[in-house]
């Protein structure tokens, strides 16, 4: 029974289907956002959430602000999406990195300096 509840597991996990893309965390008490790239949106936003409830994020400001207001006043959202093209010759990071230029500069609100 175990062997076949880890293959059927395994199974579920070759199909899982990642998102790439662009992702804004916003304080919704100020309204600055923080932008970073990923080829996985769903794990950088579960690693963000760590390191931030842990004190350990790498923005200071994000850091104090996150701390001091706490995780209710702000919001993770996947603003660019890159489809999966299934093209084994496009360089994803290449695309999830223009993806976030395009973001950046039609940002017109105030950004987490890096």
């Amino acid at each position: 029974m175990k062997n076949a509840l880890k293959k059927q597991l395994r199974e579920k996990a070759k199909e899982h289907k990642t998102t790439m893309g662009v992702l804004a965390v916003t304080n919704t008490l100020n309204g600055k956002q923080y932008i970073q790239a990923s080829l996985n949106l769903e794990a950088l936003v579960n690693k963000m959430r760590f390191l931030l409830d842990s004190g350990l994020f790498n923005n200071s400001q994000l850091q104090k602000e996150w701390t001091e207001s706490g995780s209710d006043f702000f919001t993770f959202e996947f603003v660019m999406i890159v489809p999966d093209q299934k093209n084994e010759y496009i360089n994803y990071r290449k695309e999830i990195q223009k993806a976030e230029q395009t973001v950046l500069s039609e940002k017109s609100i105030e950004l987490y300096s890096s």
